[in-house]
């Protein structure tokens, strides 16, 4: 796909149930009507999640996506959106972040990333260029979002950008957040 104006063209799914990732593309027209990050990731919410799933449901997705500016170069460009079902409203729920993630994942070839199911046991998905795996992540089960990152630094390279949770979010309180690298907060 020739994709052109700042898209990928492709998404990661992830199904944290069976453990495998792929990769899908995104045709064109997606990006022509649903704008940025924002866009993408209602509409991929849209296509592929259940509309009634509950908020904390295996089924209720979880989507990343990048806008086309994300990465440029320009003050603000760096933002990633964040969305899903919410479990404090029970509708859409949407937040974005600045911070490094949403450049790396466009170096990376995807637009967007979308988790879907749950894993029997802690895992964090590793996105590097050319590969994606879901790794063993009960050594960073009950840690704050500080010591998960520098762990995760610690293991695979201070460049490495992570996006961490932390007790709240593991005990599944509804306002828990998302971390982009110790202080980029979705929210």
């Amino acid at each position: 796909m020739d994709m052109a104006y700042g898209n990928m063209g492709k998404m990661l799914v992830v199904d944290l149930a069976s453990g495998k990732t792929e990769e899908r593309e995104l045709p064109e027209e997606t990006y022509r009507d649903y704008i940025g990050g924002a866009g993408l990731a209602a509409k991929l919410l849209y296509d592929h999640g259940r509309l009634d799933a509950d908020p904390l449901d295996p089924e209720n997705p979880l989507v990343f996506a990048a806008g086309p500016l994300t990465g440029v170069g320009l003050s603000g460009s760096s933002r990633l959106s964040a969305g899903s079902r919410s479990p404090l409203t029970r509708i859409w729920g949407q937040a974005s972040c600045g911070g490094n993630f949403g450049p790396e994942l466009k170096r990376c070839g995807y637009d967007a990333i979308f988790f879907h199911g749950r894993s029997d046991q802690p895992v964090y998905l590793l996105l590097e260029e050319g590969s994606a795996r879901l790794l063993p992540a009960a050594d960073l089960w009950g840690k704050d979002t500080y010591e998960t990152t520098d762990i995760l630094k610690g293991r695979h390279g201070k460049t490495y950008k992570v996006l961490a949770v932390g007790p709240a979010s593991e005990n599944l309180i509804p306002f828990g957040s998302i971390v982009n690298d110790y202080g980029h907060v979705f929210g």
